[in-house]
């Protein structure tokens, strides 16, 4: 069986950059998050992402 790698997570970035406190207004995530994402594991970024839907889905 031949799999291909899996793509790492993208950015969930909308181009709306602006903080509201402590989160971006655009995609939600916190200012470390978003000067991390780059250097972060699949499964950081995997966690974000679920922590983000969850929020969504919360309010």
């Amino acid at each position: 069986m031949n799999s291909l790698p899996l793509e790492p997570p993208a950015s969930p970035c909308t181009k709306v950059c602006r903080m509201e406190g402590a989160v971006c207004a655009g995609c939600g995530r916190t200012l470390d998050e978003i000067a991390r994402w780059s250097n972060m594991s699949p499964d950081e970024k995997l966690a974000v992402l679920t922590r983000l839907a969850a929020q969504k889905a919360a309010s």
